[in-house]
């Protein structure tokens, strides 16, 4: 069986993980792995050393960001998010999509107050369910640490996945808004 990043740190697999505990674990493991400490050895042990060292940086910068941290795991048990999948708009936010679209497109060749303020309530709104998205994957994310069986895990990951694509539209549309509506500020 493949070691994962957690097996690296001697941690279990969590998605709520104790980050200072990460950081203790690296911090300790950088100092044995570290390329520095092995300058007197043979090539393949520096070079053995340095990808080493590199492995470690890669799985610390991966698990300490909960974004990162959730698409490791959801690579791992369910396979990595397609740029298709990326790409996909849910079909529940389809008609809304179609409305701001053509809400920016009469913004962009007419701007008006009234259009201003119809896409500024249409951007706070977004931001409050990018908010419910994270407050959702934080809800599921300790369903998915209480989780015993892989199956079980597995459900939830699947409704993370699921989650965290609608906030990812849901951002990207957000952040469209706010290029048009502040074409300077991007």
């Amino acid at each position: 069986m493949k070691k994962t990043y957690f097996d690296l740190f001697g941690l279990e697999e969590k998605l709520n993980l104790d980050t200072k505990l990460l950081q203790k674990q690296f911090y300790a493991l950088s100092r044995e792995l570290h390329p520095d400490f092995h300058q007197g050895g043979t090539t393949a042990e520096q070079s053995q050393s340095l990808e080493a060292s590199s492995l470690l940086n890669q799985a610390f910068l991966t698990l300490k960001d909960k974004e990162k941290r959730l698409l490791y795991v959801i690579g791992l048990h369910l396979g990595n998010i397609t740029e298709a999948e990326k790409k996909q708009t849910p079909p529940e936010l389809l008609m809304e999509l179609m409305d701001v679209r053509e809400q920016l497109e009469d913004y962009k060749h007419a701007p008006s107050d009234t259009l201003r303020t119809s896409l500024l309530a249409s951007l706070s709104d977004l931001e409050t369910r990018i908010a419910d998205c994270d407050k959702t994957i934080d809800d599921l994310s300790s369903q998915f640490d209480a989780a015993t069986t892989p199956d079980a895990r597995n459900a939830v990951l699947a409704q993370i996945r699921t989650v965290m694509l609608k906030k990812n539209f849901l951002r990207s549309l957000a952040r469209t808004i706010e290029s048009e509506l502040n074409p300077s500020e991007v």
